[in-house]
């Protein structure tokens, strides 16, 4: 069993006697707060609200890894509940494949910056050769045109 912020101790309340919250309406502060009093963990009660919490960070304005994580953690606390694990199923399945390509991405990333800064390193080290080269080539030319104007002493 996961371990999770429901408080273990609480039974939870008669369904009748629980109002009924729109719990997408409510801020990841107010959910986290909710889960103190929600009852046992893997109660429908606390899944519900890891679900909504799982909700909240994928519906984030941005979709990074640290966000997919949370939402992959609330995702299996929600999965404790044997209803919601099989509801949430392929929304886990979807997540942690989106973490993979998270990954995947940041591999690329790193392999191209890699690339680009050996393309860099060759291009300069090419430039270095072709100037060597040229001030070689301009100190033939000198010595060539320097001998041809110097006359020939062994010539007899």
């Amino acid at each position: 069993m996961f371990l999770s912020a429901c408080a273990t101790i609480q039974t939870p309340a008669p369904p009748h006697k629980s109002p009924q919250i729109d719990l997408s309406a409510l801020s990841r502060p107010d959910l986290l707060l909710a889960l103190h009093h929600c009852g046992i963990a893997n109660s429908l009660a606390c899944t519900h609200i890891h679900l909504a919490l799982a909700n909240s960070y994928l519906n984030s304005s941005s979709l990074n890894k640290t966000t997919l994580d949370n939402a992959d953690r609330e995702l299996d606390l929600a999965a404790q509940n044997q209803k919601l694990a099989l509801q949430t199923r392929s929304l886990r399945r979807v997540v942690r494949a989106l973490l993979e390509n998270q990954i995947l991405l940041q591999q690329y990333k790193s392999r191209l910056q890699q690339s680009q800064l050996q393309t860099q390193t060759a291009l300069k080290e090419a430039h270095t050769a072709e100037t060597r080269l040229h001030q070689l080539e301009s100190l033939l030319q000198h010595h060539a045109e320097k001998t041809l104007k110097t006359p020939d002493h062994r010539v007899p």
